[in-house]
């Protein structure tokens, strides 16, 4: 009797184990099914016009050499682009990555809607360094990493060769009173403008005279706000020197017109009728599609000091959302290391590569131009860590404008400005 009850048992567990595998089997076959196919990496970016079309290249190039990763990118106007990435980063329901310039970057981080990225980087082995160490290090935040540099777009110097010839400056300028000269020179002996600098908000912020500004500052040894960002830093002997050159090229000299917006600024040089122009290396390719246009770039002048230059930086950034997936997060790094990796595709808009290894590249040492600038990402200065930035940036450009214009005093319109700063700075 116990045999047969034992022989009943036996067929029991073999029926469980035949009606149980099949469903494990199913379960298994539906888990498996799920992670078929390539990680989808969905993609925020900014850019449109020519930098667009170079950085829809990168993309598709990741794309069609990674079988394990898809990068899904969707471009957003600049005008709405903040707006609704601040909207989605609120919900955490932005995409895995996004493009987020380092000004405004230091914006977000306290609100802690973006990653740090330390524990990311080196669980995949990021080579670290292999990145210049200014665009890097502005991207920290309290010592973390919170994004990484895809470029470095510092404000360069732009010179007409045949503009130069002419007027027989053979020399690039270096100093200020080198740089007054040349355009002195080429106006009165070509009858063209000297310096094209932008010096009105008619289009655009007179952003180029805020660069310039704080360039000149930083060419003394003297940053814009103090140490930790709690005050203006310009109210002294280097602001008013930053500040009278400014003002000096426009009145005293006469090199540069007053009342010239950032079109006139760019398109006078374009059509050959300025010697110098400063703008950001963003306009590159601007004057490389101009015919009989003959060019040549030079990183930022050291014009009162040693060399030092204002520099923006698109980074590429990885937003907090409701549920972390390891596999997706750890794809969204390959896929920011790659497209740093592979600068040099990207420099084709005019950008600085940010990692070393691509200034090595025969791709990128062949690109004109680009290699006359490259060497500006290492004496680079970003934007202060401060939330408060974008705002300052905004306001010091009207008041720089009001003082350019007005030909006001510098002692005066210094005082005007830290007062102003500092009030910002102290409502945040």
């Amino acid at each position: 009797m116990k045999t047969h009850n034992h022989k009943r048992k036996i067929i029991a567990i073999l029926l469980i184990a035949l009606i149980t595998v099949p469903a494990l089997w199913s379960a298994g076959a539906k888990e498996e099914s799920k992670q078929e196919g390539p990680i989808e990496v969905t993609f925020w970016s900014l850019f449109t016009g020519g930098d667009g079309e170079f950085f829809d290249a990168m993309v598709d190039e990741f794309n069609r050499t990674h079988t394990d990763i898809v990068a899904k990118s969707d471009t957003v106007k600049f005008d709405n682009y903040y707006t609704k990435l601040t909207t989605a980063l609120s919900a955490n329901n932005a995409p895995d990555v996004v493009v987020v310039h380092q000004s405004n970057l230091l914006g977000y981080v306290p609100r802690g809607v973006f990653l740090p990225l330390d524990d990311l980087l080196a669980r995949n082995n990021a080579p670290l360094d292999d990145f210049v160490k200014a665009p890097l290090d502005a991207v920290k935040y309290e010592g973390k990493l919170y994004a990484l540099p895809l470029d470095v777009h510092a404000l360069i110097m732009y010179y007409n060769e045949d503009l130069f010839a002419k007027a027989g400056v053979k020399e690039v300028p270096q100093t200020y009173e080198e740089l007054i000269a040349a355009a002195k020179a080429v106006q009165d002996k070509t009858g063209k403008m000297g310096m094209a600098v932008d010096n009105t908000t008619a289009t655009y912020k007179a952003y180029t005279l805020t660069r310039l500004f704080m360039s000149m500052l930083e060419q003394q040894g003297t940053s814009f706000l103090n140490a930790d960002n709690s005050k203006a830093n310009f109210n002294n002997a280097a602001g008013e020197a930053a500040l009278r050159a400014l003002v000096d090229s426009v009145h005293k000299y006469k090199v540069t017109p007053t009342g010239l917006d950032y079109d006139g600024a760019v398109n006078g040089f374009k059509l050959g009728n300025a010697g110098i122009h400063f703008n950001g290396v963003w306009a590159t390719g601007t004057f490389e599609n101009q015919p009989g246009l003959n060019f040549k770039t030079a990183g930022l002048p050291p014009l009162l000091g040693k060399p030092a230059a204002w520099s923006g930086s698109h980074t590429l950034a990885i937003p907090v959302q409701k549920k972390s997936d390891p596999a997706k997060l750890d794809a969204a790094i390959e896929f920011m290391l790659w497209m740093t990796e592979h600068g040099e595709m990207w420099a084709k808009a005019g950008h600085i590569p940010t990692r070393e290894s691509v200034y090595e590249k025969e791709a990128f040492t062949s690109m004109p131009h680009r290699k006359d600038y490259a060497d500006s990402a290492s004496f680079a200065f970003a934007a202060p860590a401060t939330p408060a930035w974008e705002e300052i940036y905004s306001t010091v450009s009207d008041l720089l404008e009001f003082a350019v214009a007005k030909n006001q005093n510098a002692r005066e319109a210094l005082a005007g400005m830290e007062a102003k700063v500092n009030s910002i700075i102290a409502s945040y």
